[in-house]
């Protein structure tokens, strides 16, 4: 990736050379780093700790606990503590839904107003741009009165995998259960917040153990299916105007 890329968990700006007139918005949604914040959240707030006081060092992430044993391992460093229970959320195969070519573009025109919001989102970090660049956009609307851009669009489907470790055999049945209702109980949320839209789920409670670190641990895995939108804003400075659909900025999801 470029120096002159910036990047967080939701969002990629690639701000334009000099010689260029255009700047490249991209969204990035991460659905491994959304359903770990989400799933976090709801342990919470359902009291885990409260409930497993002896399990209460729940580790909900993206990276899987058996890889950091091997690399601590291999790399002879001391094993981390508190490592289980574990849930990883892993986002393992993902395919376009149905290609139509420009059959997802819209074009639109952004006010004062809109780059008002546009920049909320960019002080907040939700989107990344350099100064150079976001001046030339304040720039562009401060003369011309609006900036032009052309948003395209695509879906795909992902099959995300949630992986539950425990020493404990009534905990990883539990933390199954958690899985699913969370699962269902966030999927309005979700899809609200994130575009995220969850479907069916499936999986294991029980069967899978694993002996290779110096203990008995007991696995169980939920899968489910997800649609995710993606979406790209193409702003173009030396566009005077655009005729066609002109859409809101809460369309404009950063």
């Amino acid at each position: 990736m470029s120096e002159r890329t910036y990047k967080t968990s939701r969002a990629v700006i690639c701000p334009a050379d000099n010689t260029m007139r255009t700047v490249y918005a991209l969204d990035a949604q991460n659905p491994e780093t959304v359903l770990a914040h989400e799933l976090r959240a709801f342990t919470e707030q359902m009291g885990y700790s409260e409930i497993f006081p002896n399990f209460d060092r729940l580790r909900i992430g993206v990276v899987h606990p058996f890889a950091i044993i091997l690399a601590q391992e291999v790399l002879e460093q001391p094993k981390t503590t508190g490592i289980f229970p574990s849930i990883t959320i892993a986002d393992s195969n993902a395919s376009e839904d149905s290609p139509v070519l420009s059959n997802d573009i819209v074009s639109f025109m952004y006010t004062a107003q809109e780059v008002a919001v546009l920049d909320g989102y960019r002080q907040a970090k939700e989107i990344f741009i350099s100064d150079h660049g976001w001046a030339r956009i304040l720039d562009t609307v401060k003369t011309k009165g609006s900036i032009a851009g052309t948003k395209r669009s695509y879906r795909t489907r992902n099959t995300v995998n949630l992986n539950i470790w425990s020493e404990n055999k009534d905990v990883t049945s539990f933390l199954y259960d958690t899985v699913g209702h969370f699962l269902t109980q966030r999927r309005q949320a979700i899809h609200s917040q994130y575009a995220i839209d969850i479907g069916a789920i499936s999986g294991g409670r029980t069967g899978d153990i694993n002996l290779d670190f110096g203990m008995l641990l007991y696995g169980a895995n939920i899968q489910v299916g997800i649609t995710m939108l993606h979406e790209a804003v193409l702003f173009d400075t030396a566009v005077e105007a655009v005729s066609e659909i002109i859409i809101a900025p809460e369309h404009y999801s950063a």
